[in-house]
């Protein structure tokens, strides 16, 4: 497969800002900076030996290691797991070349992994969800998965309970590699321990992240700026966000009402939209503190001003169109921006393939900024449909399990992730090169905040709906959440620092 410059690069380019969480505070903001899509980090070890050619291979830190035919059983999502049809696994397994761009890249990396470690490569798709397959089965004694891909909020959940192994206690698996995606694991430790791993491993991950396209053609009828310079240009802001969306709303049949099926709005998308707002913002609502414990920040001052100008945004239904919110499947969101009535579709990324054969001229930019003072975009991650990897405590041949994880994360960054990024999405799907450089900065900017991610008592639903209210009366809210906040994550913390007891470290 032929490996293009851009994307070793653009892989390298991932870990770059991998360490930055998603929190624009006022002790942070000042040594920030925006990420772009040429400068890969000075301390990633990408080697180009010819520039017409690719660079040299990273390889992992594992011996020669021979697992004599043995099988190893990857357990992932079938169409009944968390997110249904649309999220069943397709990244881990291929029986066969066939000319799909996914498919052979994951075909490559599976034959090279097998021939390297002579063992028997098996994929299971759940009946039922990887998070209840897997606990029956180590309930049970064990032994038939050796490595689970699920949700990431589910991870965390099984971690507690027992279930999965610290990813520190299985051989080879070094989540300090480019392969694995570093703010994932800063920002779902849990008190100094890792229960997961995602990065090239996956492109799931990439799947479920949220992102905005835009209408290239409404955008030059509106005569409006070219919003990939308003994104380089450090302009792309909430404010010019809305100013945009607002002109592009038109009542078609003159009946008075902003109706789905027939008129044309700024901004068609779903309810999840207020966390991509949310999130754009920079502000991270649960914090890490010293211990590695997630708190609920203490001032809100900035992050009611995201709110209630969130709240202002989603809540003008004559200019924004939410399916879940008036009554419509998602898939009319999808028809609506086909069909050229709206200006922008926030949705997850795997949107992007199905309109595979749409002929909408489209591109795609990361969310925008709140304000002039903040430095950094930012996009979150899907919280169930995203999936991580984790190894279950029944798994006893970690050597093997550690061996083959590290291997396919290391060659997945040279076979899957090229794959994705290079070809499916950006000569496939994706209309022009512009949106190629804004989803490096996409995701590269993506976010895991606790608060969302593990939703503490539905902490996280019950801040969409102070949005959807309008964002008003905020900070009174906020502090009665902090209480149901405080009690889930303390009874999950309990469960982690009973672990650790029992470890003895």
């Amino acid at each position: 497969m032929k490996k293009r410059i851009f994307c070793l690069l653009l892989a390298a380019l991932m870990t770059a800002g991998a360490m930055a969480s998603c929190s624009e505070s006022k002790t942070n903001t000042d040594d920030e900076t925006t990420p772009t899509a040429s400068t890969p980090s000075s301390t990633d070890e990408v080697v180009v030996e010819d520039p017409a050619e690719e660079t040299a291979e990273l390889l992992p830190d594992i011996p020669d290691l021979d697992f004599g035919g043995e099988d190893f059983t990857f357990l992932t999502s079938g169409p009944n797991d968390d997110n249904g049809s649309d999220w069943i696994t397709y990244d881990v397994y291929a029986e066969e070349m066939n000319g799909e761009i996914i498919n052979d890249a994951v075909f490559e990396r599976n034959t090279y992994l097998v021939d390297t470690y002579n063992f028997h490569f098996i994929e299971e798709k759940t009946s039922s969800t990887v998070h209840d397959t897997l606990k029956k089965d180590v309930k049970a004694g064990g032994g038939a998965y050796d490595v689970g891909f699920t949700g990431i909020q589910r991870t965390l959940s099984l971690a507690a309970d027992g279930f999965t192994h610290r990813m520190a206690d299985v051989p080879y698996i070094d989540l300090s590699k480019p392969w694995w995606d570093h703010r994932a694991t800063e920002d779902l430790t849990v008190l100094g321990d890792v229960y997961l791993g995602t990065g090239d491993i996956s492109v799931i991950d990439n799947d479920a992240t949220w992102i905005l396209m835009f209408n290239k053609q409404m955008r030059e009828d509106l005569q409006q700026e070219d919003i990939y310079n308003l994104v380089r240009e450090d302009r792309w802001y909430y404010d010019t966000f809305y100013d945009m969306l607002r002109t592009a709303s038109r009542d078609v049949d003159g009946n008075g009402k902003m109706e789905g099926p027939t008129d044309t709005f700024g901004l068609c998308t779903t309810a999840n939209t207020c966390y991509g707002l949310i999130y754009a913002s920079g502000e991270q609502m649960s914090p890490k503190d010293e211990n590695g414990i997630p708190n609920l920040i203490t001032d809100v001052n900035r992050l009611t001003s995201v709110i209630e100008k969130a709240g202002m945004i989603l809540g003008d239904l004559d200019h924004v169109f939410i399916c879940d919110r008036t009554g419509y499947s998602t898939d009319n969101l999808r028809h609506i921006f086909e069909e050229g009535r709206a200006l922008f579709y926030g949705e997850v990324m795997q949107c992007i393939t199905r309109m595979r054969e749409s002929e909408t001229d489209f591109g795609v930019i990361p969310w925008p900024k709140f304000d002039e003072g903040q430095k950094n975009f930012y996009n979150f991650v899907h919280n169930t449909a995203a999936k991580a990897i984790v190894i279950p405590v029944s798994e006893n041949r970690l050597e093997m399990a550690g061996a083959i994880v590290e291997a396919m994360a290391a060659k997945s960054m040279y076979t899957l992730t090229p794959a994705y990024y290079d070809v499916a999405f950006t000569y496939k799907y994706m209309r022009d090169e512009e949106s190629a450089e804004m989803l490096s900065i996409i995701l590269d900017s993506r976010c895991y905040d606790p608060a969302y991610i593990n939703d503490f008592g539905g902490f996280a639903g019950n801040i969409m709906n102070v949005v959807y209210t309008g964002g008003t009366n905020f900070a009174s809210k906020w502090s009665s959440q902090a209480k149901v906040f405080t009690k889930m994550r303390d009874k999950m913390y309990t469960k982690f620092e009973d672990l650790k007891a029992e470890r003895g470290n």
